[in-house]
């Protein structure tokens, strides 16, 4: 009989940030590249592996004669690019579209340094594998999967490899590290132990090396190792490749085990630590969403060059703070700061293109009348969208010249319902002015609308009181009610029914007790002793803390009154709820929610003409060890819910236990009420975690453990001695919308959901062109649209080699849909299949007066040859 082969892989886990800076990370990856180096040179045989091409940039950057060591070594076999991607991100938090930037840089990197195109993807250390991700990485190009998380004994796996597969039908053959990809000098312990767990496989495949802070081979570990090799001639012992690996696995034959959907759960407090960091890095997508696709406009229509360099920084500083120690929320506080500072260099190169690129195709349109201020509202999406749009202007430059205004807006030379707002400074007077309108844009349409006011019509401002009958609201898509006695809302209704979807006291803002635990959430009292590891010991509602609505002195000390201050009130003049807003467009009810030493000041802002629920939190918290949640209980039995993950979503049960579930912008519970099929969708501009039972829906919000926290030995004096800082104290904003409805549209809500995240983009300028030039912003309308309300366009850039313009679809439905796909200005059609639930990919260019495409995979390369139509 021949003997089983083992493949021993040699690598180095290394975090570039966690509990150190990256200057660390990157030193550390430079020393350990120069010992893998010379373990390359000096044991024949010997084969390394390593990930991440953000580190081989490092090296290339940094110690350019390592670099060429390497090139040297990956051209001679002795080093194996594995991996293929940027880095090793976290798979819950990161949209699709971000995964798929990993490995179009990741591969496109080694293809230019080293001329290698990995097969297998690995992901060591994430917490957890979202629905959708085998459908990423397959389109990606890559065909194999090695991770380690969920822990062997915390979930049930198949031993050894297995086929992986999404609900689109997508599939990787998949392997869990059961070994771990560490030894840290324990080879013959692990090999004794997993030689026999994995004898069942007829390859075997054993991760080794010094990790998490780098390290790789030590000159002792692989002594042993051949003193082991040497001991066991039973085995055909490999210093093998993660490739190497699957090629051989699968050419020995034998059926796979298949599993299908999502591996969770892993650390499931890392699905809400270090909200701010998550924050800034949900912004930062959906405004590189808007930013590129606008840019991508610009340039396809010859207004504007396409900033490719400018687009790819921004990237490469998103998919940086996605590093599984970054954006789960694990790492030191210094590591905290640099990844808010770094989304925020982002956020500002986006900032600056998006406004770029709009003002390229805005900037001829014709002058403004006198006295008129031109607004520009552009549509990012590829579908029709109808909003509310808040934005502000400045009447008059001359302040004093402005007498009780009424203020106006025109659109198309006739006026257009608007609404005055509060504005965002607090000044006396009208040096600012906030609108509100309801715009209705088709596919990609810039409009144009021209603010005016009105000198001596001073507005009836009418601020009714607050009652039952004035905080009920009824329009085409709900009826809700909110209790003036509580700030909650009691009901939340379809349209001609009178059965509420809610019981009262829905989006309480509730303290549940937490553990000192970066990594893992769940109730202390659950826990016998301090130790922990990566499952939850489950919630203990009996020791929550509600909020309950403020008096009206605590709201007075929470933000001090004008009228406090110089009238001489004997009674302050603050109130826990009151309607700020109120017109045609829009009413705003303000709720003020006190628990301990933390407050919430809550709007509710309900759009009339489009039935719009938002809801804006600003969170004071000065909690510690507590998880915060937003309560909903149900009026109706949750049959099951479906939240979004990687250009996906998942389905899933309720538990009789609150049970932490990941979501990205949307979650939505469903079930039946009357025998007919209800849902309730909650969105969510920044949290990304949940739990469900049959009869309550709890939203995610912040958790207070200290910093890179766990397992504390309360006997550890010195450690113990000091002041441990929480996260995420102080002050947060966050904002959430509800929606509501019959059987349940899939479409519907991730379009809401990509609305909220990504908004509309608003411009106040004032064009002045030598020749007024409107086709500019006429063109732009419907540059890219699908004809199949099914199918979305989620991503349009420019390609990364040559002049294609690339459009991703994405399917929400669960059949395949033969779709046709037009750009302008040409007039013939594109014609595709798009899977049940897939994802496809089109390059586009000008061919004289034809339209030629192809189809090509999620990271460009090709999939099928020119075609013309």
């Amino acid at each position: 009989m021949s003997k089983k082969r083992v493949h021993l892989v040699c690598n180095a886990h290394l975090d570039p940030v966690w509990l150190w800076h990256w200057e660390d990370g990157l030193t550390e990856a430079l020393s350990t590249f120069r010992v893998a180096a010379d373990f390359c040179e000096r044991h024949r045989g010997f084969v390394f592996n390593h990930n991440e091409a953000l580190l081989y940039r490092w090296a290339e950057e940094y110690e350019p004669q390592l670099f060429r060591r390497i090139q040297r070594l990956v051209a001679q076999g002795r080093w194996h690019i594995a991996g293929g991607a940027y880095l090793q991100p976290d798979v819950n938090n990161a949209s699709g579209e971000s995964h798929i930037r990993h490995y179009l840089l990741g591969r496109r990197y080694f293809a230019s340094r080293f001329g290698k195109l990995p097969k297998t993807a690995y992901n060591f250390d994430p917490f957890g594998h979202g629905e959708g991700f085998p459908q990423i990485l397959r389109g990606c190009g890559m065909e194999h999967y090695l991770f380690c998380r969920p822990d062997l004994g915390t979930y049930e796996l198949p031993v050894g490899a297995f086929r992986w597969q999404d609900r689109s039908g997508s599939e990787v053959i998949a392997r869990r590290g059961d070994d771990h990809y560490l030894t840290n000098g324990r080879i013959a312990e692990k090999l004794d132990r997993f030689l026999v767990h994995f004898a069942a496989e007829s390859d075997i495949l054993i991760l080794w090396g010094i990790g998490n802070h780098g390290g790789g081979p030590s000159r002792d570990e692989y002594a042993r190792l051949q003193q082991y090799v040497e001991a066991h001639p039973e085995y055909e012992w490999i210093e093998s490749t993660t490739d190497r690996f699957f090629s051989q696995r699968l050419r020995a034959g034998g059926v796979l085990p298949l599993v299908r959907g999502e591996i969770q759960n892993s650390f499931p407090g890392c699905y809400t630590s270090m909200s701010r960091v998550k924050r800034g890095h949900r912004e930062a997508e959906s405004l590189m969403a808007a930013a590129e696709r606008l840019s991508a406009l610009a340039w396809w229509w010859g207004c504007a060059p396409y900033p490719a360099k400018d687009l790819e920084v921004a990237w490469k500083d998103i998919l940086f703070s996605e590093f599984h120690d970054i954006l789960p929320g694990s790492a030191v506080p210094s590591a905290e700061r640099d990844s808010v500072q770094l989304l925020a260099h982002a956020r500002e190169i986006l900032r600056r293109q998006q406004f770029r690129a709009l003002h390229s195709l805005i900037c001829r349109e014709p002058q403004a009348a006198q006295g008129e201020a031109p607004i520009f509202i552009a549509n990012p999406h590829s579908f029709p969208v109808q909003t509310q749009v808040e934005f502000e202007v400045q009447l008059n430059c001359n302040a004093w010249a402005i007498r009780d205004p009424e203020v106006r807006l025109r659109h198309r030379g006739r006026d257009y319902p608007c609404q005055r707002l509060l504005a965002e400074a607090n000044c006396a007077g009208n040096w600012r002015v906030r609108l509100a309108a309801v715009v209705d844009l088709q596919p990609w349409e810039i409009a144009r609308f021209d603010e005016y006011y009105i000198n001596d019509r001073p507005e009836k401002i009418r601020i009714p009181p607050v009652n039952a009958r004035t905080l009920t609201f009824r329009n085409d898509h709900f009826t809700l009610k909110i209790n003036p006695r509580t700030g909650l809302i009691d009901h939340l209704a379809l349209p001609g029914s009178a059965k509420s979807l809610v019981r009262p006291g829905a989006l309480a803002p509730v303290y549940w007790a937490d553990l000192d635990h970066s990594w893992t959430c769940g109730s202390p009292k659950k826990l016998k002793g301090h130790q922990l590891w990566s499952t939850s010991p489950g919630w203990d509602q009996g020791s929550a803390q509600r909020f309950r609505l403020a008096s009206r002195k605590e709201v007075a000390q929470l933000a001090p009154t004008a009228p406090d201050k110089w009238l001489g009130l004997k009674e302050t003049s603050a109130r826990p709820i009151r309607i700020s807003e109120q017109g045609p467009l829009r009413t705003v009810v303000e709720a003020v929610f006190v628990c301990g030493p933390s407050a919430l000041v809550r709007q509710y802002v309900i759009g009339h003409p489009e039935g719009s629920l938002e809801v804006r939190d600003r969170l004071f918290n000065n909690h510690r060890d507590r998880m915060l949640k937003l309560v909903v209980p149900l009026a109706f039995v949750a049959e099951k819910s479906s939240a979004e993950t990687l250009y996906s979503a998942v389905e899933r049960r309720p538990g009789k236990d609150h049970e932490e579930r990941t979501n990205q912008r949307w979650v939505a519970v469903r079930g039946k009420q009357g025998g007919k099929p209800v849902f309730l969708a909650a969105l969510n501009t920044g949290s990304f975690a949940h739990s469900l039972t049959e009869s309550e829906l709890a939203l995610n919000v912040v958790r207070s453990p200290a910093y890179s926290s766990f397992n504390i030995d309360p006997r550890d004096e010195r450690l113990n001695n000091r002041f441990a800082p929480r996260q995420d104290q102080g002050e947060h904003e966050m904002r959430y919308a509800l929606v509501v409805g019959g059987r349940f549209d899939e479409t519907r809500v991730s379009r809401a959901a990509q609305v909220l995240n990504t908004p509309l983009v608003w411009q106040v300028y004032y064009p002045q062109p030598e020749k007024a030039e409107r086709r500019r912003c006429l063109q732009v309308v419907g540059s890219v649209v699908v004809d199949d309300s099914q199918v979305q366009v989620v991503a349009l850039k420019k390609a990364e080699a040559g002049e294609e313009l690339i459009v991703r679809l994405y399917n929400t439905s669960s059949r395949e849909r033969q779709i046709q796909v037009r750009v302008k200005p040409f007039r013939q059609a594109i014609r595709t299949a798009i899977g049940p639930y897939g994802l496809a990919t089109l390059a586009v260019r000008r061919g004289g007066k034809a339209l030629r495409w192809r189809r090509v995979n999620l990271v460009e390369e090709r999939e099928g040859g020119i075609r013309s139509e």
